[in-house]
């Protein structure tokens, strides 16, 4: 009790706080709305930072020191200070020793259980990315939040509660590491809670500005048609809905993720051009059936939810309108778009599969005539597919120098590359099976006996090269499981520049991301479907380092 007294007199929720996300002082700072406040938010609370550079890095993993520190300064400031060793592989010297400990003392943290022994000797586990669940508990016991009573495993307490308080996030699901703009979201909505103005932050985070009132508006070109829209008039609002994902409105095929809220699916554009239409349903019908999409979620173009499209058959999805008046005037355009709700796994989701829609638009009746209509988008119309996966790779960069020295010898280090990828399922898991490298070479440079290392081990896997592309195919779990962490790859071989070369040059790239219709350079595995593509932009993915004689 005396815990739980101290944080309810101290958290910073004796203030109003401003949600907004009008300047990000980061060169990467996320796009969608819900992310951006957040973050902005958290930042201008001096709650969170970015890292030297300037980047924030929204899609990298935080790991468990890290969202630590971050929890930490929820609570009452303090020195901060750890003399004594709290958990066996925590160093004391270590930078974040002191929030580690601290949570240890206050009893919001114990470490992971190990059969057989003694509590004392659990480990923290700092560098381990921080899961969903470890996150809702670690916030739960920060802010006091009244907990649900359900029977089952430790976290599903946590899990229902924070969904029972709608401070739960829709885009992660128990086994998933959390992203940093994840994070953030997280923490700021369990702040807001606390702070009794959960509605304020969710009303930020649909709009784009808290004092005007004005409704979010979505790009309006969303549709995979030919067909323009405009901003439309409806005779009722209807609510928002808080959904992470309004502002992605990308349309491009891509790897969508058991038991989350998908990107946008397709768009339609509608045009009454005899009277004004009374829309009575919205029907999307997809190129075919796939059982793990339960609903779709359906938009206006100003952003606004209008209600969620159940399956009527098979392929087709209906939302009857209701409890809204939606009228489309004569000769005004009306667009509108969905996005997947997938099933999680437990709840019937399953690996494998593409979800596309073939055809969508709206069935009413003339406000005028009371004739029926119905206008659907034309048959020369194509969506984009997209495919169903327990795991995706969400980040391959970098992770070497961006410029060195090129040297001839052998078994030197030409490329390195950090990816990192995110589980919807604590059974799922996520291994690069194969990759295809380029080599940028330029003065004659060769390169011969590629290998393969990873971080932390000394383990070598042999590749192949044959011309400009090297391949390291087989990948054994050791180099290429990933599940809701990173893993670097080092790629070496023998160097060899020809004497008289004046301009020597070596960069290695992975350079085709692929399609669900094309393999990429990347084959991984969720570990029931294998996939030749990546849900990134590219060419190239990454660019190694770019080595100069």
């Amino acid at each position: 009790m005396m815990r739980i007294l101290l944080l309810s007199l101290f958290l910073p929720s004796v203030f109003a706080i401003t949600y907004q996300a009008e300047t990000l002082p980061y060169t990467d700072a996320p796009t969608d709305r819900p992310t951006a406040v957040a973050v902005g938010t958290l930042t201008d609370l001096g709650i969170l930072g970015g890292h030297p550079d300037g980047t924030f890095k929204p899609g990298v993993s935080i790991n468990r020191a890290e969202f630590m520190k971050i929890a930490m300064s929820l609570l009452p400031l303090q020195t901060n200070s750890a003399s004594s060793r709290c958990f066996p592989d925590v160093d004391p010297e270590s930078w974040y020793a002191p929030y580690v400990c601290r949570a240890k003392a206050l009893g919001i943290v114990r470490g992971n259980a190990l059969p057989g022994i003694d509590s004392d000797f659990w480990p923290f586990e700092p560098t381990r990315s921080v899961k969903y669940e470890e996150a809702l508990k670690i916030l739960s016991g920060i802010y006091d939040v009244p907990l649900l009573t359900v029977e089952g495993e430790w976290y599903e307490t946590y899990v229902q509660s924070a969904q029972h308080h709608s401070v739960h996030l829709t885009d992660s699901a128990i086994g998933s590491a959390l992203t940093r703009g994840q994070m953030a979201r997280l923490v700021i909505a369990f702040m807001a809670y606390n702070n009794g103005e959960l509605d304020d932050l969710r009303y930020a985070q649909n709009h784009s500005s808290m004092s005007a009132r004005t409704v979010f508006s979505a790009p309006a070109s969303l549709a995979s048609t030919s067909s323009v829209s405009s901003a439309s008039s409806v005779s009722s609002e209807s609510s928002v809905m808080y959904d992470p994902y309004l502002n992605d409105t990308s349309t491009d095929g891509a790897v969508l993720l058991l038991g989350k809220v998908t990107q946008i699916l397709g768009g339609a554009s509608i045009f009454p051009d005899t009277e004004p239409l009374r829309i009575e349903k919205f029907v999307i019908d997809l190129v075919a059936a796939n059982t793990s999409l339960d609903a779709l979620n359906v938009y206006d173009d100003s952003g606004r939810y209008l209600g969620r499209a159940t399956r009527e058959n098979s392929t087709r999805f209906v939302l009857r309108v209701q409890n809204q008046t939606i009228i489309i005037p004569k000769r005004v355009s009306y667009s509108f778009y969905v996005r997947g709700v997938l099933k999680a796994q437990d709840q019937g989701g399953s690996s494998g599969g593409s979800i596309q829609v073939d055809e969508m638009g709206v069935i009413g009746i003339g406000d005028w005539s009371n004739r029926d209509y119905q206008q659907f988008t034309d048959s020369s119309d194509t969506f984009a597919a997209s495919t169903v996966a327990r795991s995706a790779i969400t980040s391959v960069v970098n992770a070497g120098d961006t410029s060195a020295f090129l040297v001839p010898g052998d078994g030197l280090e030409i490329g390195a590359f950090r990816m990192t990828g995110v589980t919807s399922h604590a059974a799922a898991t996520l291994q690069v099976t194969a990759i295809n490298f380029t080599l940028g070479v330029t003065g004659g440079v060769t390169v011969t006996a590629p290998y393969l290392r990873v971080d932390g081990s000394s383990d070598i896997h042999t590749c192949s090269v044959a011309g400009i592309t090297v391949t390291c195919a087989s990948l054994p779990a050791s180099f290429g499981d990933i599940d809701n962490s990173t893993r670097t790859l080092r790629l070496y071989g023998d160097i060899a520049i020809p004497q008289s070369s004046q301009s020597a040059r070596l960069q290695v790239t992975i350079n085709n991301p692929g399609t669900i219709s094309s393999a990429g350079d990347i084959t991984w595995t969720d570990g029931v479907t294998s996939f030749t593509w990546i849900d990134l932009s590219g060419p190239p993915i990454a660019r190694g380092t770019s080595y100069s004689y």
